[in-house]
């Protein structure tokens, strides 16, 4: 039995059946995942730590199905935004919007008692709904009890103006907080979570992909095109060699590797699963 070493140093009985089901979810074939299945036989030990398990994966993945490959890597791009600056609160506003919301961003508003500056605020029809966004850089570091209560505390306060609060973040919720959202009505959206209206799932679901998620893409460029307001790829794809060209000042030849890997994953197929 081979156990793995989480980021938080925790382990866990290594499961191939998950492997399967991700790499499957990220749109590689049977053969591939095959193959890329064998090959983790190779170098799995007990105690292997998943991140270095992802990274052998994921330039595996790479090889054989180069254009498929970054969707694997979805949660670390969401990750990366963050690093970059990115408001995580424009990207959640994106899904709300393709919901049928209209969105604003920081909004101030004057509660029974105090004011407060509202992350997304989300109307639609006669639902106005609180959206307070918790970006984590760390993958391992998931919503706490301490931030559910304050977002409701702060929904209470101002609850005329709203009729409902959502808790939105790019990493987990624990059972404690999932108990609680539960319990006085708070919606939560996040990693895996809640089933059918989960982060990921919008994101596959409306192809909300970060340009972080492309691999033809360092550092430098992710950040030159934040400045420009573009951060999908579904943006970057619709702009021609010659525009990418100029906005990242480098060769057509380098701009036409970035727009085909960002057109290729602009027309990746929905999906509906975990």
């Amino acid at each position: 039995m081979i156990y793995v070493t989480k980021l938080d140093g925790t382990t866990q009985i290594f499961d191939p059946a998950k492997l399967k089901h991700s790499l499957s979810m990220a749109g590689a074939d049977k053969d591939t995942i095959g193959r890329i299945m064998s090959r983790v036989d190779k170098i799995l030990f007990d105690g292997i730590e998943t991140k270095k398990l992802f990274r052998f994966v994921f330039d595996e993945f790479k090889k054989i199905q180069p254009l498929a490959a970054p969707r694997y890597d979805l949660k670390n791009a969401i990750l990366r935004l963050g690093e970059q600056g990115f408001s995580f609160e424009k990207f959640v506003a994106k899904i709300f919007q393709k919901h049928g919301y209209e969105t604003e961003l920081n909004q101030i508003v004057k509660g029974k008692y105090i004011r407060h500056e509202i992350d997304i605020s989300a109307r639609k029809n006669k639902e106005m709904v609180m959206v307070e966004c918790k970006h984590h850089n760390r993958p391992w570091a998931g919503c706490s009890i301490q931030t559910a209560l304050y977002v409701y505390a702060r929904f209470l306060d101002i609850k005329g103006l709203f009729t409902s609060a959502m808790l939105v973040t790019n990493t987990k919720f624990s059972s404690q907080v999932a108990d609680y959202a539960k319990g006085v009505g708070l919606k939560l959206m996040g990693w895996r979570f809640p089933e059918g209206n989960s982060l990921e799932y919008n994101i596959e679901r409306f192809k909300l992909y970060p340009i972080t998620m492309l691999t033809s893409l360092d550092k430098t460029k992710v950040n030159s095109l934040l400045q420009l307001g573009i951060f999908l790829v579904s943006d970057l794809s619709a702009k021609d060699v010659t525009e990418i060209s100029k906005m990242l000042k480098i060769s057509k030849s380098k701009a036409g590797i970035i727009s085909e890997e960002a057109q290729a994953l602009s027309m990746e197929r929905d999906l509906v699963g975990e």
